[in-house]
């Protein structure tokens, strides 16, 4: 029979660490909006990483594992599937965040700087790929559990 603590216990490391990294985050956009009110604010495109990891980690494996008394298969195979998902997105995160502040990997881009985009172009690309692999990972291991 499976246990529900394996990956409660990966969920609630995820997801913690996930919103203590928002928090400073969020922290930090509304620091520069007050030094500086003029310039734009937005989130990072790797920063919805971070947001889409605590969504599966809560709602994909806390809730359904707390909330129902017996846990079946297909709750367990979503559980680890959004563990695995969750997972992969987050180590995505330092490198589209990298690119996002442009020190080392968008360091040579030719722009100022100062000229960054809501969505530089090798933090979409890392954004959108840790996206789609995660969701087919999800994807393959809640059929591998169920087949």
């Amino acid at each position: 029979m499976n246990s529900p603590q394996p990956y409660l216990t990966v969920a609630s490391i995820l997801s913690g660490f996930c919103i203590s990294v928002f928090m400073f985050r969020i922290q930090r956009k509304l620091s520069v909006r007050d030094r500086h009110p003029d310039w734009p604010n937005w989130l990072a495109w790797a920063d919805y990483l971070i947001v889409a990891t605590i969504v599966l980690s809560v709602v994909l494996v806390i809730l359904p594992l707390v909330a129902v008394p017996a846990p079946g298969r297909a709750i367990y195979s979503v559980a680890a599937g959004a563990c695995a998902a969750a997972s992969l997105m987050l180590l995505a995160y330092p490198f589209a965040i990298l690119d996002h502040y442009r020190i080392e990997i968008g360091a040579r881009r030719g722009e100022k700087p100062q000229a960054r985009h809501k969505g530089e172009p090798i933090e979409r690309i890392i954004v959108v790929t840790a996206g789609s692999v995660a969701a087919i990972t999800f994807a393959a291991i809640v059929f591998a559990w169920n087949h």
